[in-house]
């Protein structure tokens, strides 16, 4: 019987060690391909804590000390943080590819039913495909801009609608 409840216990310790260890490994875990990042990371909050109630200005010291382009650890999460128009530029405009998609967030995946839909899906081939087609569904069922459009139709029904309506009310 003591056996028995020694191996359990062991058992227990090693896997609350392992829950732990994966812990530790996930929080403290940086991808090698990211810009310098201040010191001072929290295993689960991150940085959030050394942004204080004022983090416009926590975020310029850091800019001062480690450039236009750093890295904050957000939560569980690294965020590359990019300052001045020459960097932003470079970032939107000749990288568009690499910064032009989502996080992979598990939230905004299963709200999405995991990249189904069109709002929060990645911005990939699959995105672009979707997209092209919403278009042209609406623009066949008359979804167009300016004269001729969706609106001035609707527009309409509204009006007939009220029409109606006021005909039924008046009508008893």
């Amino acid at each position: 019987m003591f056996a028995a409840l020694l191996s359990e216990v062991s058992i227990r310790t090693i896997a609350v060690f392992l829950v732990v260890f994966l812990t530790l490994l996930v929080s403290f875990k940086r991808r090698k391909n990211l810009p310098p990042s201040p010191s001072g990371s929290w295993p689960v909050v991150g940085h959030l804590l050394s942004l204080g109630r004022a983090p416009h200005l926590k975020l310029t010291e850091w800019r001062k000390q480690y450039g236009d382009v750093y890295t904050v650890r957000m939560g569980m999460e690294d965020v590359v943080v990019l300052n001045g128009y020459r960097a932003i530029k470079e970032a939107l405009v000749d990288y568009k590819d690499a910064f032009s998609s989502r996080p992979n967030v598990y939230m905004l995946n299963l709200v999405s039913d995991f990249g189904k839909g069109i709002g929060l899906t990645k911005f990939d081939h699959v995105y672009k495909e979707k997209r092209k087609f919403a278009y042209s569904a609406l623009r066949n069922l008359g979804m167009r801009m300016g004269p001729g459009s969706m609106e001035e139709n609707i527009r309409e029904e509204a009006r007939q609608l009220c029409l109606r309506v006021i005909l039924r009310i008046f009508s008893f």
